[in-house]
């Protein structure tokens, strides 16, 4: 585990105490804050999509929630509205941790594998500023 300034490795983040970090290793890191232990930090490796949840009403107001574990077995859960093909993540479900993305812009951007299932549902215009169309 590397700390300071890695610009060759993706940039990794405590969302407990605010700890960024890069990791060097041919492996997904091991989904622990190097400074205070949380398992609350970033993806380790890919995401793999256990569960989806829709909900709409007539209006065509909707909410889509995604859950997926990473390569360590950590639960992360991605929470989305939409007005029609416009869509905004409201919330970030690291294990027991719910985390707003509207605090840590990181949060804005879905991995792909999330941006793909959603675009596939049709929300295909997902903006990290724009305001929550609920």
């Amino acid at each position: 585990m590397k700390h300071g300034t890695d610009t060759e490795s993706p940039r990794l983040r405590c969302y407990e105490c605010g700890c960024q970090y890069g990791y060097l290793g041919s492996n997904p890191h091991p989904g622990r804050c190097p400074s205070c232990g949380s398992r609350c930090v970033s993806p380790a490796g890919e995401l793999v999509v256990i569960n989806v949840e829709k909900w709409q009403n007539a209006t065509g107001l909707s909410k889509i929630w995604v859950e997926t574990i990473d390569e360590r077995d950590r639960q992360f859960r991605f929470e989305i509205v939409a007005a029609g093909s416009e869509g905004k993540v409201v919330t970030v479900t690291v294990g027991d941790a719910v985390l707003d993305p509207a605090m840590d812009p990181s949060l804005q951007r879905l991995p792909p594998v999330i941006s793909e299932l959603v675009a596939h549902i049709g929300i295909s215009d997902l903006e990290p500023g724009r305001t929550s169309p609920a």
